[in-house]
Formats: structure tokens, sequence, C-alpha cells
């Protein structure tokens, strides 16, 4: 499935607004905030191809109680010396499909957008619930591998009775044969809900025996407790990200889904407001230092993954990105 668009030349436009389409009928959007996308969506590659000449967008159903689209255009153009003018109604240069990003922030259900000069622009557009689950805030992107439409990588965030189960899987290699690992390995996790994420982990594994192949992990919250439990097969990142930009690595065992391991050790960790839980495949390159942390404080986890795939994507994988952190109370 196609979770990413290149935006290079016009013909891109419509591709873009077809998937965005296409996904608001998925998740049910009704039709006139599936129309507010399209419109968005028109404008967000138009605006990618007049001022940062390419670009990407992001789209993706994200997880929550009801159903919400999210769409990201991120760049490495010039970026906006002005955000607050850019905002301004008339400010757009030329003719375009909702009048500018005054007109996206007033379609959107949710908007936000952060933008350095010299290094690029990341706008981030929601339409529908809020990406809220028992208690914990999620957001999410795949990326296919340039020129894919299949996608290796996948992504499953699920509410089990209160605790919140956050799965990144990612297909051994690329294409069709990896995206059918990865949705497998998904299909096979569904029927799984125990509260040992190591031992679910494991009974996936026997029962993906013979198979292709994938690496995943498993990251389970209980919000009311501020309790984090994670395991994990193969070489899917996870780090938990404290507000003062510490960052702890959380541990997975190698090994493949399918294949011959051991059960994975449990990493156990008290998550608080305002930390952030990044679990990414290697499609995107790990942190080296605090510093290639983006911003946390103040942006959504849909902007914190999208700032993730604009700058960490080496451009030669699919990638997928989770994002997670204990909803505000207002949010919930």
């Amino acid at each position: 499935m196609r979770h990413v668009v290149d935006i290079s030349d016009p013909s891109a436009v419509a591709e873009a607004r077809r998937l965005a389409r296409n996904l608001a009928q998925t998740a049910a959007l009704p039709d006139t905030r599936a129309e507010a996308l399209a419109i968005v969506v028109t404008e967000m590659a138009t605006n990618l191809l007049r001022h940062a000449r390419a670009g990407q967008l992001l789209l993706q159903i994200q997880p929550g109680k009801g159903p919400h689209v999210s769409v990201a255009a991120i760049d490495a153009g010039p970026g906006i010396p002005d955000v607050d003018l850019a905002l301004s109604d008339g400010f757009s240069t030329g003719s375009s499909a909702g009048g500018g990003l005054g007109a996206m922030r007033r379609l959107a259900d949710s908007f936000e957008i952060r933008s350095t000069p010299g290094q690029g622009t990341v706008t981030v557009c929601g339409f529908g619930a809020a990406p809220v689950l028992a208690g914990v805030e999620v957001g999410a992107y795949l990326m296919n591998y340039p020129g894919d439409r299949a996608c290796g990588d996948g992504l499953l965030v699920r509410d089990v009775s209160g605790r919140v189960d956050l799965f990144a899987v990612d297909g051994l290699g690329h294409g069709a044969r990896a995206e059918a690992a990865a949705a497998e390995a998904i299909e096979g996790l569904e029927a799984l809900r125990g509260e040992d994420p190591a031992r679910t982990l494991s009974e996936l594994s026997a029962r993906l025996a013979g198979s292709r192949g994938s690496v995943a992990a498993l990251a389970q919250i209980e919000a009311a407790d501020g309790r984090l439990r994670l395991a994990g097969i193969g070489n899917i990142a996870a780090l938990l990200v404290q507000p003062n930009g510490q960052v702890k690595r959380l541990i997975s065992r190698e090994g493949r889904l399918g294949g011959a391991v051991r059960t994975p050790p449990v990493e156990e960790a008290v998550i608080r407001p305002g930390d952030v839980l990044i679990l990414h495949s290697d499609g995107l390159s790990t942190l080296r230092s605090h510093a290639e942390l983006p911003p946390t404080a103040g942006y959504s986890c849909a902007m914190i993954a999208a700032q993730f795939m604009r700058d960490r994507s080496k451009g030669r994988d699919d990638c997928c990105v989770i994002v997670a952190r204990l909803a505000r109370e207002e949010a919930a």
C-alpha cells in the first residue's frame, strides 16, 4: 500500500489527492471531512512544488477512539522566515486550491507547522477524532521503499482492556513479499493478547515458523500506572525520551520472527507525563546523540514522527515510526 508520495512534478498532486480520498474512505470519515482532506492535501502538495521545489507527503490512518487521518508535508527547502505572516489570509503567492497555510489550519481538525530557515518545513494536518487510545496519544507513519507501492514495514496499535499495545514490524527485504511478511506478523499478533510482551513475541514467532520472517518490537503502556514494558526480536529501535532530552535505549534480542529465537528479555520502565516513546525500523537512522533529537515539547506525536521521517530516513528502505506518550487529560 502506498503511504508516501514524492512531490517533484505536478502529476504527483493528483496522485496525492487520490490517495487522500482513498484513505478517507477506508477510515470512514464523513464526506465533508473527506473533501476538506482532499483540498488540504492538494494545497500541501502544491506548496511543496512552489516553495520547496520538492518534498514528500506522508498519509496515514492514525490509531484512536475514532477515525483519524493524518497527513504530513515534509521538505528540506528554504523554510519560512515568518510563520505567523505565512498563516495570515492572502499570504499565499500565486493561485492555489485553498488559499495557503491559513486555509489549511481552518479546514483541518488539527494543524501544526515547524519551519527552520535554511533547513525546511514540516506541516501536519489531522482529520477526525483525536489520536488518543486508553490515555495514550499516538502518532505513526509508514514510508515505502523509494519507487515501491508495497511497504514491507507495518504497525499495529490497539487497546487491550485499557492497556495500549504498540507493535512495529519490518518484513525482511522490501517489496510485495516483505509487505506480506509484515501483514502476516500483524495478523498473527491480533490473536495474541497476553500481558507478557516477551512471551507474546515468542508465541508469534512459533506461529510464523517457516515464513519469510520479520523483526518486531512490542511495547505495552498502562497509562493509569505509568507502566511501560517492551520486548523486541531483531533491530527495531526503541527509545524513551525524557523532557530534559535524556534518552533511555530499550534493548531487543537478535533474531527474527519465524526463526529459532530464545524468549527475549522484557525491558520495564516508568513512563511519566512528558516522556516520549519512539519505536522505529532500521529504515531510519538511530540517534547518535541527544542533539539529534527533534523537539518534543509542545508538539504532537504525529509531528514528532513526521520530523523523524524527514530527518532520519536513509532513503534506501521501507520505514516505520511510532511515537507515543501519556495523553493530556483534556485530550483523553
